[in-house]
């Protein structure tokens, strides 16, 4: 017995050892360390990927300057250029943005220089964009690992030039897309103080139901804000913005995903268009939402429109009509000029399809009254007014039916504050069917509503039990104040 003991004493203690290296290199591959810009660990609660980020040197990461509206031609610079602002060009007597793209992108594309041209019109100003491209493509959990590797770049950068110039944390404002607003979120958790985040529709793949530590939080800035655009369940073709607040206030214009212009595409759709039309129009369609906060913050940057947004817990509370007390206060506003507001949390718009996005919004109810089954169709209405005729609504009742009592809302969003309301016109389209029978059809308009958002004021037009049927157009013509019908 004595030598068998032995032998699997040996061999329990072979095992152990084995285990052990496997262990050592398993906990190797779980952490890696750069010079300059410290360790990096994948073992929770920094577990969003199942990879480490990449050599620095192989990233890359560049920063254009720019800082006049006529330059068309940024000058590059990095910490080894410091030493002489003349070279660089970076003027410490004003206030420096920094603008980060996101996944599969780099700091060439058109939006970026679109955007620092906007900031550089709004007024003087340094304008640095942030080019990580080598490390932004395929596959997303690699540039998910790469984005703390760049927050540290931004971070080194900023430190380096307030040890150079005098500058302070509180004289930055970071705005990232997507996965580079969590790059400006690790920027800010290395830098106490900074003065603002703008998150522009944050990534929501491998940064959702993860440790606050992961991602863009109100603790990374002075004043963090986010727009939230395409914020649906995540689901390969839509649904990669977060819809969790992140912020000090947080935006979710016409409810957070789905925006208008962007059509809903099934998977097969997509395949399609891109074989008609080619891989970049389908890129911009799966990416039309996703992309459409920065559309609407380089919009904000210099609109004289308003761009009101309104405090809210939820969708279904805005369209309800809760949520259109300002307080007496002027209501704040999405994007650049959010800062100046001292209102803070959950934030609710409306916005036009194409652009400008910036109009003048107006709630819509439309309240039905009795009649005998359900109805598949389409509902549209437009406001006869002292100004001119506004845009038609359109209700839909193709997937879910109009039934007898039933209220629905929508928001329309007009370039021009609209006149004095003096009818309303509508016209109904029943969905055909082998099943339809035309006796006593038609479904009966019992009160439409149609609510300033800016004003909390409302006009009412009692349908008197209107009975709408297909294809014959019908208006109401008694506009009141009262909403007793």
């Amino acid at each position: 017995m004595a030598p068998v003991s032995i032998l699997v004493f040996l061999g329990l203690i072979f095992v152990s050892y084995i285990c052990a290296a496997v262990d050592a290199e398993t906990h190797q591959r779980q952490v890696v360390c750069y010079p300059r810009l410290g360790c990096f660990s994948i073992q929770p609660p920094l577990n969003n990927t199942d990879v480490l980020p990449m050599n620095p040197s192989y990233i890359d990461t560049k920063f254009h300057l720019f800082t006049d509206y006529h330059e068309r031609t940024p000058k590059t610079i990095s910490e080894n250029d410091l030493n002489s602002h003349k070279r660089t060009g970076f003027r410490p007597d004003l206030d420096t943005v920094f603008i980060i793209h996101g996944f599969l992108q780099n700091g060439r594309v058109e939006w970026m220089v679109h955007m620092a041209m906007e900031l550089l019109r709004k007024k003087p100003q340094n304008v640095i964009l942030v080019d990580w491209g080598n490390g932004s493509g395929f596959p997303y959990n690699q540039a998910t690992a790469n984005t703390r590797v760049v927050g540290e770049e931004i971070a080194a950068l900023i430190t380096s030039l307030n040890r150079m110039f005098g500058t302070t944390n509180s004289k930055y404002h970071l705005i990232g897309h997507s996965l580079g607003a969590h790059i400006a979120g690790y920027a800010g958790s290395r830098l106490p103080e900074l003065g603002r985040i703008t998150g522009l529709d944050p990534a929501q793949p491998n940064f959702a139901n993860f440790d606050i530590q992961i991602r863009l939080d109100q603790s990374d800035a002075v004043f963090v804000d986010a727009i939230h655009t395409d914020g649906s369940d995540y689901d390969t073709i839509s649904g990669y913005g977060m819809m969790l607040p992140v912020g000090h206030m947080d935006f979710y214009p016409n409810g957070g995903s789905n925006q208008p212009g962007c059509p809903r595409q099934s998977f097969m759709n997509i395949i399609t268009e891109e074989y008609e039309d080619g891989t970049s129009r389908t890129g911009n369609i799966i990416s039309c939402s996703h992309s459409r906060s920065i559309s609407l913050f380089m919009e904000s940057i210099n609109t004289p429109c308003p761009f009101a947004s309104f405090q809210c817990s939820r969708t279904r509370d805005f369209l309800a009509g809760n949520c259109f007390d300002c307080g007496g206060l002027p209501c704040p506003t999405i994007g650049y000029n959010a800062i100046k507001y001292r209102a803070r949390g959950k934030f609710y718009l409306a916005t036009r399809s194409s652009v400008p996005f910036c109009g003048h919004q107006y709630l819509i109810r439309l309240e039905l009254g009795n009649f005998n089954q359900p109805l598949y169709g389409t509902l549209r209405l437009k406001f006869l007014t002292t100004s001119g005729i506004s845009d038609w609504i359109i209700f839909s009742g193709l997937n879910r039916p109009f039934i007898s009592g039933q209220t629905r809302s929508a928001m329309l969003v007009e370039l021009s504050k609209l006149g004095g309301i003096q009818q309303a016109q509508l016209e109904f389209r029943e969905q055909s069917s082998y099943f339809s029978w035309s006796y006593n059809r038609g479904i009966v308009i019992r009160k439409i509503t149609i609510t300033t958002a800016e004003t909390d004021k409302s006009v009412y037009f009692c349908g008197d039990q209107l009975r709408m049927t297909s294809r014959r157009p019908a208006g109401l013509h008694r506009p009141q104040y009262t909403s007793d019908c």
